[in-house]
């Protein structure tokens, strides 16, 4: 088949391209630069062009499949759900006259309540796909594990540098992740998948955890000890606040998947086991593993004593009421833990 993929340099983008060009497919890949591309290879067509430029996007040629992975996560903008908008308006326009049909990735969320601007912005844009009269598959998914994931590199980020294991309301919120290998399979059944239609799958793993669960399940496989301690209730712009000091590395994108913290994203139907009965999810346990494994990260703990110096530094948090005498006397008590960044 020929097929094209957009957000081609991304987590997904990267691993698809490789399974697809692998089977044998025709595949065209979008990147905003060819120069950022880590690996080339000469059985895929690398294009460049701006899905927010489509003056200068590059004239196609007749496709089978497009993939719409393009996201707006980590721009700095606070423009990024109008961007994300006028990426699918862009997309629509620029593959039309291919003939494709259109394979989306989305996100699970809950319906009919406000949700937050990045869920509801990957909602509107699976919304305006699917308005286009374009046959299209719109997958909505919860956290994927995998080598290189946000999420997953979040999931780890925190538990190894932070020394202590936080516990606030917003971890207990239930999600449903699923292993890239896994979703390679359902982009992948989709090439088959005769669509006539606007067609949404929620797809997830057969298990369903908090947060703060996948921060433990992390740690014990590591075989990370971490003293857990409850920190208090504070405005959502606090705890970002926390996120810039404790992973810099992935504050901006974190940010805005921290705001979608308060919705479940679990799957509520079981049409995507009625029209791909033959993918069966590996279980949580086994996806976390497998991504642990093979990630190639670092991430350095953060000395106890100077990042309480710091955030006793910030006005916002020292004033917020997250700096509590009692969270204190905790640090300080898990401070004092010397092998507390110590493998069992």
């Amino acid at each position: 088949m020929k097929i094209l993929v957009t957000g081609a340099n991304g987590f997904v983008g990267r691993a698809l391209i490789q399974h697809l060009s692998e089977s044998g497919h025709e595949v065209t890949a979008l990147v905003r630069s060819i120069k950022n591309v880590k690996h080339t290879s000469h059985k895929v067509h690398w294009i460049e062009g701006d899905i927010l430029d489509p003056q200068n996007l590059p004239i196609l040629k007749k496709m089978d499949k497009a993939f719409f992975l393009i996201h707006s996560l980590k721009e700095v903008s606070d423009l990024f759900e109008n961007q994300e908008a006028l990426a699918a308006v862009n997309f629509i326009n620029w593959i039309r006259p291919t003939g494709a049909s259109i394979v989306y990735l989305g996100g699970l969320g809950p319906k009919d309540v406000p949700l937050s601007p990045h869920l509801r912005s990957r909602h509107l844009t699976g919304a305006i796909l699917g308005a286009s009269g374009i046959p299209t598959i719109e997958f909505r998914a919860s956290i994927v594990l995998g080598e290189g994931s946000l999420s997953f590199e979040m999931i780890k980020a925190l538990a190894e540098r932070l020394p202590f294991r936080p516990q606030f309301s917003l971890l207990n919120q239930p999600c449903q992740p699923l292993s890239l290998h896994d979703l390679l399979k359902y982009l992948d059944a989709a090439l088959g998948h005769d669509e006539k239609r606007h067609e949404i799958f929620e797809i997830g793993g057969p298990d369903v955890a908090t947060y703060g669960e996948l921060l433990d399940l992390y740690s014990e496989l590591a075989g990370l000890k971490r003293k857990k301690v409850k920190i208090p209730e504070v405005e959502l712009k606090v705890l970002m606040k926390v996120m810039e000091y404790t992973i810099p590395e992935h504050a901006n994108a974190g940010k805005k998947l921290a705001e979608s913290l308060e919705h479940p994203t679990v799957v509520t139907n079981t049409d995507a086991l009625v029209a791909f009965p033959e993918i069966k999810p590996q279980a949580l346990r086994v996806a976390m593993d497998l991504a642990r494994s093979s990630s190639k990260t670092h991430y350095a703990p953060l000395w106890e004593k100077e990042f309480l110096r710091i955030l006793l530094s910030d006005k916002l948090l020292t004033q917020s009421g997250l700096l509590s005498p009692e969270l204190m006397r905790n640090l300080e008590k898990v401070a004092k833990i010397k092998d507390i960044f110590t493998k069992r």
